[in-house]
């Protein structure tokens, strides 16, 4: 996926400008919600930094020498940091070997580049390396830190970046967007309420069968409220899903079963293909329980980002789901 995205265009601009001058900060914190396309626009700025030829649009050429490295993955003054595989931190030594890439010349006497993605991934000790080379960078030398959440990194880094934020775009201009790039039967209008409107997201959506998961797993879920399956068999069949999405779309159906609990009219849901079975379910509970169940899911979607038995962790909450659900029916009983 080449090119500018159309809600990146005020951002881009700024930066080009600022490139064709020769006023570029030397560290970049490139700050939004997940899913409007950070990560594109970062990759896509770092290659136009060490395009030969960039056009006045500011986007790369895509025919020097620079240009034709890049595509290849091989430009010797561009590296990509991130979590090594199988870890969910950047650690220290991987820092270190910035401020290393940093002290050697270019190889074609521009800018070196150094993305660090998702920035807020760095250990303390990460971190306190990478504040030395942002108080002393060499000439020439261009930091593009990537993150969810600009508050989740120190203030000594953030004080040092100058930060281009990005949000989610207009809805329409997102839809348009999504739609050229689906194919039937995804709807691209309900891709993006699912995703909370960020198109990156929503196109990770239709990828695969996302959604069929999706749906396999309400049916379960939706089987628990009537009584019919047991917690743990659940939980089992879940685990073979990712964790986090799995959390993501129980968090998704609480939300909108909140959502018609507390609205005098119809609500704008995200859930729009699921509204009237999760109406039923909506049915069966009270506000103050739903708003007990939003809470623990939030909390196990934190746990999730750690060390977590997963198994032990969905049966948790499976079982708490069940055990009121029988209350609900005990009440209704007598």
């Amino acid at each position: 996926m080449n090119g500018l995205l159309p809600w990146h265009t005020a951002q881009w601009q700024t930066l080009t400008r600022r490139l064709r001058d020769n006023i570029l900060p030397h560290a970049l914190l490139v700050n939004g919600p997940p899913g409007v396309g950070k990560n594109h626009f970062a990759s896509l700025f770092a290659h136009s930094a060490l395009c030969e030829n960039t056009p006045a649009d500011g986007l790369p050429c895509g025919t020097c020498r620079g240009c034709l490295l890049n595509q290849a993955g091989t430009h010797p003054d561009y590296k990509r940091v991130s979590p090594l595989e199988e870890k969910k931190i950047i650690g220290v030594d991987q820092v270190r070997e910035i401020g290393e890439y940093f002290s050697l010349k270019s190889h074609y006497a521009g800018y070196k580049v150094v993305i660090i993605s998702p920035a807020s991934a760095m250990n303390t000790q990460a971190a306190n390396s990478l504040l030395k080379t942002l108080e002393e960078p060499p000439a020439r030398a261009l930091l593009i830190l990537v993150t969810d959440s600009a508050a989740l990194l120190p203030a000594t880094i953030r004080s040092r970046c100058q930060r281009i934020d990005f949000t989610k775009p207009p809805q329409d201009l997102a839809r348009d967007w999504l739609a050229t790039r689906i194919e039937p039967p995804h709807d691209a209008s309900l891709l993006l309420a699912l995703a909370d409107g960020a198109p990156f997201a929503a196109l990770e959506l239709a990828s695969g069968d996302k959604i069929g998961q999706r749906m396999a797993m309400f049916t379960d879920f939706e089987t628990l409220f009537q009584g019919h399956a047991s917690p743990v068999a659940i939980a089992g069949t879940w685990l073979k899903f990712e964790l986090k999405e799995t959390l993501y779309w129980v968090r998704g159906w609480i939300t909108d079963m909140i959502r018609i609990k507390s609205a005098v009219h119809p609500p704008a849901l995200a859930n729009q293909d699921i509204q009237q079975r999760l109406q039923v379910m909506a049915s069966m509970l009270d506000l103050r329980t739903l708003h007990r169940q939003l809470d623990r899911i939030s909390e196990a979607a934190r746990l999730a980002s750690g060390q977590i038995n997963g198994q032990l962790l969905l049966e948790d909450l499976l079982i708490g789901w069940k055990d009121i659900l029988s209350r609900q029916a005990r009440k209704k009983d007598s």
